[in-house]
């Protein structure tokens, strides 16, 4: 098994059980219980890629200036009412404080981390305790890999291509911790998983003319 095909397997596996967007929607959870988890299995990947001890994440948010939610990515177990009101608190909260003002914010015992790219706020949500100069390099980081692949990203990028900025997020972080410090090998395993999505694509086609062809 190659080392795309690895990296797929262990994404996939830790978003259904702690990611998906769905998990938490219909039903009510134990927040303990769920934290525990994540916290279990994300240090057993620390542990198997060499990542150094650091902070979770507990929820990614990218908002416009005008309040519109490009993007939600949640490591915490959070209801789907929890998340709504969780998204129109932070952004009154981050959308009205001045350009003077610092980047962190206390929120309910958590900090958020934010910076602004252009119309873009990019938000991640850290516990009191953690290093909110790591999670602005983060924040930078998954920038800096958008701007790669995008050539200059800009907001209408992530609203026709919002399932790519979810895919480089996944590269880049897994269950709230951080995967890949590499723009390099991001965007090689961002062009590999392109290649698949032609091919797949072309399979299609070929099968729907031989199929049309056929049925004439």
């Amino acid at each position: 098994m190659g080392e795309y095909e690895a990296r797929a397997i262990i994404r996939l596996l830790i978003n259904k059980y702690y990611t998906d967007e769905n998990i938490y929607r219909n039903r009510p959870c134990h927040p303990s219980i769920e934290q525990q988890g994540d916290m279990a299995h994300g240090a057993v990947f620390r542990l198997l890629s060499g990542l150094p001890e650091s902070g979770r994440i507990n929820f990614v948010l990218l908002i416009s200036r005008q309040g519109k939610v490009r993007l939600t990515k949640w490591y915490s177990p959070y209801t789907q009412k929890e998340r709504t009101k969780v998204i129109r608190e932070l952004s009154g909260l981050i959308l009205t404080r001045g350009p003077k003002l610092c980047n962190f914010v206390e929120w309910k015992g958590y900090k958020v981390v934010y910076r602004r790219y252009a119309s873009l706020y990019f938000c991640m949500c850290i516990d009191a305790e953690d290093n909110e100069l790591e999670v602005l390099e983060i924040i930078h980081h998954f920038v800096e890999v958008l701007d790669r692949y995008f050539g200059s990203v800009c907001e209408l990028d992530l609203i026709f291509n919002f399932h790519k900025a979810y895919y480089i997020l996944d590269e880049i972080l897994i269950a709230g911790e951080l995967q890949e410090s590499s723009k390099k090998n991001v965007a090689r395993l961002i062009a590999a998983q392109d290649s698949l999505v032609e091919a797949a694509k072309e399979e299609a086609s070929s099968i729907s003319n031989i199929i049309a062809q056929a049925t004439k």
